[in-house]
């Protein structure tokens, strides 16, 4: 469990065969296949003042106290993406915290520290127990894939192979 340059660079020194990555790389020697689709969702507390709703307006989420993942992560790097297509900046979010691991981000989240926007797949638990809920933002598309990461010149072992096989088998046919 890393974030995506962390998976990225493992993969390029060799100590990863593979990784499942929230990103693109913009790496030469990297080879990456989108294997799923997801809609990140903004994430609260379940006693905010938003908790109640299905989703708010982008217009609501410049002034909330926010926490960010590091710079590394496909989390953030898909914000960014999505955010500056409608001519924002990251910058303009109003960042109180900036963590390292999801887990970390949800811990502030429930603590009532700031919100995110995270995966729902990384939260599913808090959203099943009532601990989280997650929203949509009208006007901002928070659509992401994640992608099968390999070494582009490296063969892969049997068991490497045999996991993707795997991998595919229940993701059916990818993208």
């Amino acid at each position: 469990i890393e974030d995506t340059a962390g998976i990225v660079a493992g993969i390029l020194e060799g100590v990863l065969e593979l990784g499942v990555v929230g990103a693109e790389s913009g790496e030469k020697e990297i080879r990456q296949e989108a294997v799923m689709e997801e809609e990140m969702r903004l994430i609260v507390p379940r006693a905010h003042r938003w908790a109640r709703r299905r989703k708010i307006a982008l217009a609501e989420l410049w002034e909330e106290p926010y926490i960010a993942r590091e710079a590394g992560s496909g989390t953030l790097q898909s914000l960014q993406r999505h955010i500056g297509d409608l001519g924002r900046e990251r910058r303009e979010l109003n960042v109180i915290a900036e963590m390292g691991s999801t887990e970390a981000v949800c811990q502030g989240i429930r603590e009532g520290i700031g919100v995110s926007i995270l995966s729902p797949l990384a939260v599913a638990d808090d959203l099943a127990a009532g601990r989280l809920k997650a929203l949509a933002v009208e006007g901002l598309d928070l659509t992401r894939r994640f992608y099968l990461t390999t070494h582009l010149r490296r063969s892969l072992s049997p068991l490497a192979t045999a996991f993707i096989e795997e991998l595919k088998g229940e993701m059916g046919t990818g993208l």
